[in-house]
């Protein structure tokens, strides 16, 4: 455990605080280097709401860290979680608003919007959770478990894909692996793979700017001048950047990527902070996931094991995803870095989730307090 002040060491809570923290800050930051080049006619449009956002975040992985985990493993509780998720996916598909053809916002007060998308991350796993953690779960069924759980995802993965594809395989991703962490049969997953990509296929051939994104994937300069130039204008960010960068609000190439407040946020950095940046903010992921991962593992209770489990795999592939979009690595999924990125909805529910691990971090510590050291609790058979 680290050591904290006055040789005190740091608790697991503390060490989640201090990284979400320093994530949040290197957003407030970004954001207001960046909206320079889209907030023509005020500046700090950007930079004041992401601080809004960011103090209501720490806020919020202050109210997580407190809300005992267990009241969250409850079957109303869980259901409604999912079903409130489910009602706002189909409102925001007849009065949401975006650009273009996609909506994926709720309007609310005060020019505030809500992405439901961003609460059906966290509300599969829950029910996930609370599913396989029930005393007579059976996890190896393929009737009482696999079909159940596949009708829950192919629901919420049906109404988010239509918007936001790239939530939308995050999800069904986390799902399935969180469901293989149960005690899924290997082969489950083969079952849903041919259905998954025929879903996929016909998502993306009837969407053309999806088309247009795997295009670009695969030779992003042959389209440098249409539909790869979000991707090559972020390249070249990266590259031009060097070893320490230009200097915070000193970028030249941010001034030509779309979307440099959300999606494409790390090539700024890298650009303005350099390689060095750059590593920063990965080191700072990994240590999340190494910090998580222990959570995990010591979890107090199944439910605890499952939820850590699906937490840290909703933030940490979300941050692969970004990372790899930025680098060309994968192709473009529209999808923002955690905790980074401009955007309310996305920063207090990652936020508060990672205040759920410190809640099980906290309930693992006093229940070694009082007994001794825990016995990790394995995947149920049967």
């Amino acid at each position: 455990m680290a050591a904290g002040t006055w040789g005190r060491p740091l608790t697991e809570p503390c060490i989640l605080f201090l990284i979400v923290l320093a994530l949040v800050t290197f957003g407030v930051l970004l954001v207001y280097s960046a909206s320079q080049t889209v907030a023509a006619d005020d500046t700090t449009h950007y930079f004041p709401r992401q601080a809004y956002f960011a103090v209501a975040g720490l806020a919020m992985f202050v109210v997580g860290a407190l809300v005992p985990y267990r009241r969250l493993n409850r079957w109303w509780v869980a259901g409604a979680v999912l079903m409130l998720t489910v009602g706002l996916l189909v409102l925001v598909l007849f009065i949401g608003s975006g650009r273009g053809d996609a909506r994926r916002f709720l309007g609310l007060p005060l020019g505030l919007h809500f992405q439901p998308s961003e609460l059906a991350k966290f509300a599969v796993v829950i029910f996930l959770a609370w599913f396989y953690s029930r005393p007579r779960a059976r996890p190896r069924s393929f009737a009482w478990s696999f079909l159940p759980a596949v009708g829950v995802i192919a629901l919420v993965c049906g109404l988010v894909v239509r918007e936001d594809f790239g939530t939308a395989a995050l999800v069904g991703a986390v799902a399935v692996i969180l469901c293989l962490i149960a005690g899924w049969r290997w082969w489950f997953p083969a079952l849903i793979l041919g259905p998954a990509a025929v879903g996929a296929y016909v998502t993306v051939w009837l969407v053309p700017y999806r088309l247009d994104r795997l295009r670009v994937w695969v030779d992003p300069w042959k389209y440098f001048e249409g539909a790869g130039w979000h991707v090559c204008q972020s390249l070249m960010a990266l590259g031009s950047g060097g070893l320490t960068g230009v200097g915070l609000g000193a970028g030249i190439q941010k001034l030509y990527i779309p979307d440099n407040t959300t999606d494409f946020i790390f090539a700024v950095l890298c650009e303005e902070m350099g390689i060095l940046g750059g590593i920063m903010v990965i080191g700072l992921f990994a240590v999340f996931v190494w910090r998580a991962g222990k959570i995990v593992r010591s979890a107090p209770d199944r439910f605890a094991y499952l939820l850590a489990s699906g937490i840290l795999l909703v933030i940490g592939l979300q941050a692969v995803m970004n990372i790899g979009v930025v680098t060309s690595a994968l192709p473009a999924k529209g999808i923002g870095l955690p905790f980074i990125s401009y955007g309310g909805s996305s920063l207090v529910m990652m936020s508060f989730a990672t205040g759920l691990l410190a809640s099980i971090a906290g309930r693992r510590d006093a229940q070694a307090a009082r007994s001794g050291p825990l016995v990790h609790v394995p995947a149920r058979r049967g």
